[in-house]
């Protein structure tokens, strides 16, 4: 998540233990209890998908935060879980560093093993510490890693087309070099790492499924109160789940790990498994 230096951590543990004290808590997981990924089954009906792509199973992984605050056994579960829904794309949207370029070597480790075609797209972490040798780590295991660009790949027999936009908080997304040249008339997959750039995605006027990460569900998801706390202090108005923004579809995915406060509230981590439905006219 955002960098929010030391006042806006304060005013999130103030709100937190506030939350706590009227009782609006429930039990929270933390580092030192690893717990396993839920698989969060969701369905977007795709204006101008291709026939071909009706049914297209899609697993994405996000903000899995290889370091000290996340259990190397929740992220291999991940990767077991995204292996199992028997995707035909597999898609990685951010942060998979969390401070250190000492945890490159366990990011790779602990990300192969993905048997399904894979592209990914980097998030603010990485661009931190080190976007080179994250992208590195990734391609080292057959991972495609786009950056303000798009690839067309073949799936039961048809192309999809996937754009990557570099990372929102770093300022490296730039959405109109992103789509320079992509073909009229189709509806791409989207990978963002932050919501935010479906707010610039929307002014392209054309439909597409834009897949996120970066906010981890709000982590300490207090209702009403998250919310309010992330639209205000983190200027960040998408938490979690489903967003519909003019023809783009938003999904927020809750991320895996954890790389600031070692723990989780309602918010729990998330491989998300998407199956891509072609809208038929109206």
């Amino acid at each position: 998540m955002d960098r929010f230096g030391r006042r806006q951590f304060l005013k999130g543990a103030a709100l937190l233990g506030a939350a706590g004290a009227a009782g609006l808590v429930p039990a929270a997981s933390s580092a030192a209890e690893p717990r396993l990924p839920d698989t969060d089954p969701v369905t977007f009906e795709v204006p101008g998908l291709d026939p071909a792509h009706d049914g297209l199973r899609v697993a994405q992984l996000s903000d899995l935060h290889v370091g000290p605050r996340t259990p190397a056994a929740t992220v291999r579960a991940a990767i077991e879980d995204a292996n199992a829904f028997a995707p035909d794309l597999v898609v990685l949207t951010g942060d998979y560093l969390s401070h250190s370029r000492r945890e490159l070597a366990a990011m790779h480790d602990l990300l192969g093993g993905l048997v399904a075609p894979t592209i990914a797209v980097l998030g603010n972490h990485d661009v931190w510490v080190d976007p080179d040798g994250a992208a590195g780590a990734l391609k080292g295991h057959g991972y495609e890693v786009l950056e303000n660009g798009w690839t067309s790949i073949r799936l039961r027999g048809a192309p999809l087309h996937v754009v990557g936009v570099g990372d929102h908080l770093t300022r490296r997304d730039d959405v109109q070099r992103a789509v320079k040249g992509l073909p009229a008339g189709v509806a791409p997959l989207v990978l963002a790492h932050g919501p935010r750039t479906a707010d610039k995605l929307r002014h392209l006027d054309r439909p597409m499924v834009c897949l996120s990460g970066h906010t981890h569900g709000g982590q300490i998801n207090i209702p009403i109160l998250t919310p309010l706390f992330l639209a205000s202090v983190a200027r960040e108005p998408y938490v979690r789940g489903r967003y519909q923004l003019g023809a783009v579809q938003l999904y927020v995915n809750r991320g895996i790990g954890m790389s600031g406060i070692r723990v989780r509230v309602n918010a729990s981590p998330e491989v998300t498994l998407a199956t891509l439905r072609r809208a038929e006219p109206a």
